[in-house]
C-alpha cells in the first residue's frame, strides 16, 4: 500500500508493508527527523490486517494520534497527524497531493526555504521608533486568534490545497524552530522563514523587556542600510497591547508617514505587524514593511504572519522556560523545580512570593579548608571544591532540598520551601547524614595528593521568611530569620569536624531516639542558652 507522509515540510511517498517503516533522529530510522526532541527510533508505521497503524517505539517524549497515546498500535486514516513529541507527521490524501503539486507551495516541497542575510543581536543603534499614530481608515486590525482556532477556521473556509499549503509551511517552521539551540538562533530562524515566504523590504522582531517596553532583538533588511526611517512605535505597541494583527494597506493615507519624503524615496506603502502571544502573555511583535515595487501586503500575508507569529511565540516561550528551568535546577531539586513551574502558571498565588513558612536550614562547612588550601595551586583548590560540592549537593537535591548558596567552602541549604514539605526536618537530617557518609567515601577514594576532608554540619528548624530578594537586575530566592541564624551558629560554634549538630526543635520533630544531647551553649547573637543534639551518623 502506497502512502505519502508530510515530514517537516517534505513529502515522502513510501510503500507500506507489514514490517513498516520507522521515523526518528537516528541513522537506523527509515525517515530521518532532524530534531533533538525526537528519539533515534521514535515511531513505527506499518500495515496490520491491511490497515495502516502507528505505534510509539518507547520514545522519550512519546507519540500521539489525535490526542491518544500510541503506546499501543492505533489505526491511521487519511489526513491524520501523528505527533512525535511535538513534531507533526501527516498522512496526505492523494487528492491533496495533486493540488499541492500544482500550487505555489511546490517550490517548498523539499522543506528548503530561501535564506537571506540577517543582522543578529540587539540592534538599538540601527532602529528608531516614532510616536505618531496610524490611521485606522488606512489599516486593517484583526484580533489575535490562537493557532488552533486559526487552523480550524482555515480548514472550514479555504480549499484543500490552501489548507495543505499552510500546514506545510507551519510544519517546516516547527521543524526549524525545534532545532534552534538558543534565543538568537531561534529568532534568526523565525525571520528567515518569515521573509522567505512574505516579500518585504524590512523585518523586525521586538520582544518585551521586564518593564513591558518593546526592545528590538533582530533586524532584517533586504538592502542593509538603505532605509533609515523609524518604524511606528504606535503600531508595534497597539499590536502587542490590544493583541491585534495590523495591516496598513497604504502608508500614503497614514498620518504616521506624514513626512512623506521617505515614502517617495523608498516607495514604502505597506506595514504588517503581528503580536507574539502565548496563553495570556504578550511577548513581543513581528513587524514587516513592504515597498511599492513588491506590491504591498495582502490579506493572505496577514493570515500567514499571524499563524507564524503563534509558532514563533511558542518558540520564544519555550526558550525562556528552558533558561528559567536551567536557572532553577542550579538551586532546587527536580521535584521542587516542577512545583515552581506549575505554580508559575497561577498568577494569583506565585510560589516564589515572599512568605513565612516552616522550614529546616542546613549549614555545612569543610573545616580548616582555608588554611589547608594556602599551599595549593588555585586550580587544585577549585577542583577539590567542585568535586566535593557536586557530591554533597546531590544529597540535598535527592531529599527535596534547595541550595541557597555556596559560601567559600561552605554550603547553605533549606528544606520546606518553596514547596511545603511536612517532613522538612527529617529530610534535612537525612541529607546531613548522607553528606557526611559521602564525604567519608570520597576521602577513602580520593586521588593522590588530595587532602582528607572533614565537615561540620548544623541543622535547625522553625519559622522563617522565604522569597525572592534582591533588585530588578538580580533576584535570588532565599530564606532569612532567627531560624537561619541559629542553624549557622550551630555549625560554626557547636559542631566539631565530622559532627552533625541539630537544634532543639529539629530534635523534637524527628524524635530524640539515638540523639545525644550536648552541653548548653550561649551562641553569638542568641540571648538564651541553647542545648543542641548530636546526630550519631557513623553508628
Amino acid at each position: 500500500m502506497k502512502i505519502t507522509l508530510l515530514v517537516e515540510g517534505a513529502r515522502h511517498s513510501v510503500e507500506l508493508t507489514e514490517e513498516g517503516l520507522t521515523l526518528g533522529r537516528g541513522d537506523a530510522a527509515t525517515i530521518r527527523v532532524a530534531s533533538n526532541a525526537v528519539s533515534r527510533v521514535h515511531c513505527r508505521i506499518f500495515l496490520k490486517d491491511g490497515i495502516p497503524h502507528a505505534m510509539d517505539m518507547k520514545s522519550l517524549n512519546g507519540s500521539t494520534l489525535n490526542g491518544a497515546s500510541l503506546a499501543v498500535p492505533l489505526p491511521l486514516k487519511r489526513g491524520d497527524t501523528v505527533l512525535l513529541g511535538e513534531i507533526p507527521i501527516q498522512w496526505i490524501p492523494e487528492m491533496e497531493i495533486k493540488d499541492l503539486g500544482s500550487g505555489p507551495v511546490g517550490a517548498f516541497s523539499s522543506g528548503i526555504i530561501p535564506t537571506m542575510g540577517l543582522s543578529k543581536g540587539t540592534v538599538e543603534s540601527k532602529i528608531a521608533f516614532e510616536d505618531r499614530a496610524f490611521d485606522a481608515s488606512g489599516s486593517i486590525l484583526v484580533p489575535h486568534t490562537s493557532l488552533e482556532a486559526m487552523l480550524a477556521k482555515h480548514q472550514a473556509e479555504k480549499p484543500p490545497f490552501e489548507v495543505g499549503a499552510l500546514f506545510q509551511r507551519l510544519a517546516t517552521m516547527a521543524g526549524q524552530l525545534l532545532r534552534a539551540a538558543s534565543l538568537p538562533e531561534l529568532l534568526d530562524s523565525v525571520m528567515t522563514l518569515v521573509t522567505g515566504q512574505i516579500p518585504c523590504q524590512r523585518g523586525f522582531i521586538l520582544l518585551a523587556d521586564p518593564t513591558g517596553e518593546l526592545v528590538p532583538e533582530l533586524v532584517w533588511e533586504e538592502k542593509p542600510g538603505a532605509i533609515t526611517t523609524p518604524i511606528s512605535r504606535t503600531i508595534a505597541r497597539t499590536a502587542m497591547t490590544n493583541r491585534v494583527t495590523i495591516l496598513t494597506t497604504d502608508a500614503r493615507v497614514d498620518p504616521r508617514f506624514s513626512g512623506g519624503e521617505s515614502i517617495k524615496i523608498h516607495g514604502i506603502t505597506s506595514a504588517l505587524c503581528t503580536p507574539l502571544i502565548v496563553d495570556d502573555q504578550a511577548l513581543g511583535v513581528i513587524y514587516l514593511e513592504s515597498s511599492l515595487n513588491k506590491g504591498g501586503f495582502k490579506r493572505e500575508d496577514e493570515h500567514l504572519l499571524s499563524a507564524m507569529g503563534n509558532f514563533a511565540a511558542v518558540g520564544v516561550q519555550r526558550e525562556r522556560d528552558s533558561r528559567f528551568r536551567q536557572r532553577l535546577e542550579r538551586y532546587h531539586s527536580p521535584q521542587v523545580v516542577s512545583e515552581i513551574l506549575k505554580a508559575a502558571q497561577n498568577l494569583d498565588a506565585p510560589l516564589l512570593q515572599a512568605q513565612r513558612c516552616e522550614i529546616s536550614v542546613l549549614f555545612a562547612d569543610i573545616s580548616g579548608f582555608t588554611r589547608m588550601s594556602e599551599g595549593m595551586e588555585p586550580l587544585q583548590v577549585a577542583s577539590i571544591l567542585n568535586r566535593s560540592f557536586e557530591v554533597l549537593t546531590e544529597q540535598i537535591f535527592a531529599r527535596g532540598g534547595s541550595l541557597d548558596k555556596y559560601i567559600g567552602d561552605a554550603i547553605m541549604a533549606f528544606f520546606g520551601a518553596p514547596a511545603p514539605d511536612p517532613d522538612h526536618a527529617l529530610h534535612a537530617v537525612e541529607a546531613a547524614v548522607a553528606m557526611q557518609q559521602a564525604l567519608l567515601f570520597m576521602n577513602e577514594n580520593r586521588p593522590e595528593g588530595y587532602p582528607e576532608l572533614k565537615m561540620r554540619i548544623g541543622v535547625n528548624s522553625g519559622e522563617a521568611f522565604a522569597g525572592d530578594i534582591g533588585c530588578e537586575k538580580r533576584m535570588d530566592y532565599t530564606v532569612m530569620g532567627a531560624t537561619v541564624n541559629l542553624a549557622s551558629r550551630l555549625e560554626s560554634s557547636a559542631a566539631k569536624p565530622g559532627q552533625i549538630v541539630v537544634g532543639p526543635l529539629t530534635a523534637q520533630i524527628i524524635g530524640l531516639k539515638n540523639l545525644r544531647q550536648l552541653d548548653g551553649f550561649t551562641l553569638k547573637g542568641i540571648e538564651s542558652e541553647v542545648r543542641p543534639f548530636e546526630v550519631p551518623w557513623n553508628d
